[in-house]
């Protein structure tokens, strides 16, 4: 005899709608941002011929793309693990993204220093 199918509750529907939803949104933010660093190097643009301090530029782009991916990747995995033991996950995409923006703050804040030396 086949058991009963079992009904989600509404919040978890809710819930795993929204963690999807902002997870979409997330990772079309963390795509922009990594777009949007392409175009840092031209921070050195004032160099000319001298020589620049390239490690804040370096820096920037450990914190802004490899640092907002992982912080994404560690987000997601968790979210993923959240929804499955049947727990609230749609705050994860939103602390996420308030990581992001801190390091995007902190690798604009670098990027700064971006001086011929």
């Amino acid at each position: 005899m086949p058991a009963p199918p079992t009904h989600w509750p509404a919040w978890r529907i809710v819930d795993l709608v929204a963690t999807i939803a902002l997870f979409v949104v997330y990772a079309v933010g963390v795509l922009g941002l990594l777009y949007f660093s392409i175009f840092w190097v031209m921070a050195t643009d004032s160099c000319g011929a001298n020589d620049c301090d390239y490690d804040k530029l370096g820096t920037a782009y450990v914190l802004n793309d490899i640092g907002g991916v992982v912080v994404y990747v560690v987000a997601l995995v968790v979210a993923v693990i959240l929804v499955v033991r049947r727990r609230p996950a749609f705050w994860l995409p939103l602390v996420g993204g308030a990581v992001q923006v801190g390091l995007l703050l902190a690798a604009m804040s670098q990027l700064s220093g971006v001086t011929a030396a």
